[in-house]
């Protein structure tokens, strides 16, 4: 059988990418800061947040996927 995926999950997947791009950004701009500063990092609270939507995200595809798909194979 096929994987099922609805125009929601190819959304949310591209919604993680995108998220995903953005989170690596933060990474890298983070360690550049930290090359040079000591201080707090001043995105910090943006990575935070980025981190949490990625993981309602991924939560959010696998809830999907699981009531998609979990029923097509156990057929």
């Amino acid at each position: 059988m096929s994987e099922i995926i609805t125009n929601e999950m190819a959304e949310i997947r591209t919604l993680i990418a995108e998220t995903v791009a953005k989170r690596n950004a933060l990474k890298l701009e983070m360690e550049h800061w930290y090359e040079s500063n000591s201080k707090r990092f001043p995105s910090t609270n943006e990575l935070i947040t980025v981190d949490s939507t990625l993981s309602e995200l991924d939560s959010h595809y696998k809830r999907l996927w699981d009531y998609h798909n979990s029923r097509s194979r156990a057929s």
